[in-house]
């Protein structure tokens, strides 16, 4: 692999990307799903009560749209070139290797340009809402390391998801199919345990392997709470999860796409 293969590389998938309207749409929708999502979540809060979410992340709860988005994003990233064209790819960068990280890499910017104001967004929209409520849990300081570690970290998460997603869409081949893989594994295990009656620890487990509930304990400020890991232990667990779908999403590149 040279620079000038990957530069080649990053510069084509690239190219892709802004000049498909509906892929720059979804990737700024995400700023807008993250806000709008906080906002309304924040105002539906009962007002005076002990909600199951404190302040911080409340204020950062739009995380449950945006991370849709994320992988709406990804997955249209690499869907939109199967079944023909990534075929044309590949013909002029043989190198699937060079294609792969370029791809991810690509995604991965873009979904951190619009993550990043998204977070400080939500934030200022939730914490706004918030302070409607005179009988609320006092908020955090902008200055307090458990808020910026809760806002970074929720960036990290995003970018995570946007990963996983990848890694899942290389390896099914099909938009629909590969957005829908990543909601289940994001979102099934946490609608199981609403569903499914189940003893504590075998619930605890669950959300301590669970992408979704391990992955946003980073936005834990209040001590362990109902977190079921430490905030960034949580995170490795979803690393790990976007890890292993992007190396069966690479071998499957490298295998399958002759």
């Amino acid at each position: 692999m040279t620079g000038a293969d990957t530069r080649r590389a990053l510069h084509g998938e690239w190219t892709k990307l802004r000049t498909v309207p509906g892929q720059l749409w979804t990737a700024a929708g995400l700023a807008g799903a993250m806000v709008g999502g906080t906002a309304l979540i924040a105002a539906s809060a009962g007002r005076g009560e002990e909600g199951v979410l404190a302040p911080t992340a409340l204020s950062l709860s739009g995380v449950y749209l945006a991370q849709t988005v994320a992988a709406l994003v990804a997955v249209a990233v690499v869907c939109s070139e199967y079944p023909r064209m990534i075929r044309t790819t590949l013909a002029a960068n043989p190198r699937r290797s060079t294609v792969f990280l370029a791809k991810a890499a690509v995604v991965a910017a873009a979904v951190l340009a619009a993550a990043l104001p998204a977070v400080a967004g939500s934030l200022a929209a939730g914490r706004a809402v918030l302070s409607g409520d005179p009988e609320g849990a006092p908020q955090l300081p902008y200055e307090s390391p458990e808020l910026w570690r809760a806002a970074l970290g929720t960036v990290v998460y995003l970018l995570l998801v946007a990963l996983l997603a990848v890694g899942v869409a290389l390896t099914v081949r099909h938009a629909a199919s590969a957005v829908g893989a990543v909601m289940a594994l994001l979102y099934g295990p946490y609608l199981a345990t609403l569903i499914i009656t189940m003893p504590e620890h075998v619930l605890h487990r669950i959300q301590q392997l669970s992408p979704m509930t391990a992955g946003l304990a980073v936005q834990t400020t209040t001590g362990p709470g109902t977190a079921p890991l430490a905030p960034w232990t949580g995170i490795a667990v979803l690393a790990a999860y976007a890890a292993g779908a992007l190396l069966v999403g690479w071998g499957a590149l490298r295998v399958r796409d002759a």
